[in-house]
């Protein structure tokens, strides 16, 4: 086995030894029900988001996608939303898959502040495949052998188990403050043993600064802004740190945001090296209901050269509604995070 190969199967493994942790989005506010059930109808529109990442293409690595789609319910002041989710690895024959239904209350902290607090109930199926996979035994003869002897050769083996969020959004049109426990239960399955799903924290913040010119673009006038946000997220023995900005220039959005552990240091051949992961660059369209982004992430670890980069997509469409907004905020889009 070469050495990509290798990295590659112990990055793997290694990630299944941490208590199958949750696949990552690098546009994290594109998806937003898959980081806090509170955000299910925050924009107080209907909206469908769909959201697609390559990852560690060096070395044909994880893929994962999501699609969700979320709404205001007016007359209750709250939201409910729905989402499906699925990563997988096909030379490893690993995938996870998640369906998860969430809903949302509305509460009123102050005039320009709001409180969202949010509970998702759903389920997990996690699979492996061995079907494609090449045992040591094939690899005794020359050429490889077709079949092999081992026992879970050819096997397919799946596991469900249930899956709980609890999740708090408060906000006013300029910032937001976003908290949630994610599988809080740390449910078990079997799966050629016992595995475990460590609860997840997700806590992200961030502030809106909108320009005080706004922009005409074919009849869409919207005010620019630039917004940094920081997400923290925790689960198990591993954490990590997105921080970045993003600037709104109708109908343009850029941004620059950095991934990993400025304050943590990892030791490699008897000396420490910060313990960073990525830097990824976004560039998208966003003009009247059809909002695009994409981004790339450049790897700042040592192993650059063989894990390679990583491909995001995200798409959200919202289908506009006459919904007011809450008493007390002016303008229908009440939260302020950035739309992908």
């Amino acid at each position: 086995m070469n050495k990509s190969k290798l990295i590659f199967v112990f990055c793997f493994f290694w990630s299944l030894g941490s208590a199958a942790q949750d696949f990552q989005f690098g546009q994290f506010y594109a998806v937003p029900l898959y980081y806090n059930p509170a955000f299910a109808g925050s924009n107080l529109n209907s909206r469908f988001t769909a959201g697609y990442r390559s990852q560690w293409t060096g070395l044909q690595g994880w893929r994962g996608w999501l699609a969700s789609f979320d709404l205001y319910l007016k007359n209750a002041s709250s939201g409910a939303g729905i989402y499906l989710s699925n990563n997988s690895i096909d030379r490893l024959g690993y995938s996870h898959s998640t369906a998860m239904v969430q809903y949302a209350y509305r509460s009123k902290i102050s005039k320009k502040i709001r409180l969202s607090t949010g509970i998702g109930l759903g389920f997990g199926q996690v699979g492996l495949n061995f079907s494609g996979l090449t045992f040591g035994d094939q690899l005794e003869g020359d050429p490889v052998a077709p079949f092999s002897a081992d026992q879970v050769a050819g096997r397919s083996l799946s596991a469900f188990y249930p899956d709980i969020q609890i999740g708090f959004l408060v906000y006013s049109q300029k910032w937001w403050v976003s908290l949630s426990n994610l599988h809080p239960h740390s449910p078990t399955f079997e799966l050629n043993g016992e595995n475990q799903i460590q609860r997840r924290i997700n806590l992200s913040f961030g502030y809106r600064f909108e320009m005080k010119k706004p922009t005409d673009y074919k009849g869409e006038i919207s005010p620019n802004a630039i917004t940094p946000a920081i997400l923290i997220r925790n689960q198990g023995s591993a954490s990590q740190l997105d921080l970045g900005i993003y600037m709104h220039y109708v109908p343009f959005v850029f941004g620059l945001w950095y991934r990993g552990l400025p304050t943590s240091f990892a030791v490699k051949d008897g000396k420490k090296t910060l313990n960073q992961d990525a830097l990824t660059a976004l560039v998208g369209i966003k003009q009247n209901n059809l909002s695009i982004g994409y981004s790339y992430d450049v790897n700042l670890s040592g192993l650059v050269g063989v894990l390679g980069g990583s491909h995001e997509i995200s798409v959200t469409y919202e289908f506009k509604t006459k919904y007011l907004s809450l008493k007390g905020l002016k303008h229908s889009k009440a939260l302020p995070c950035p739309s992908f």
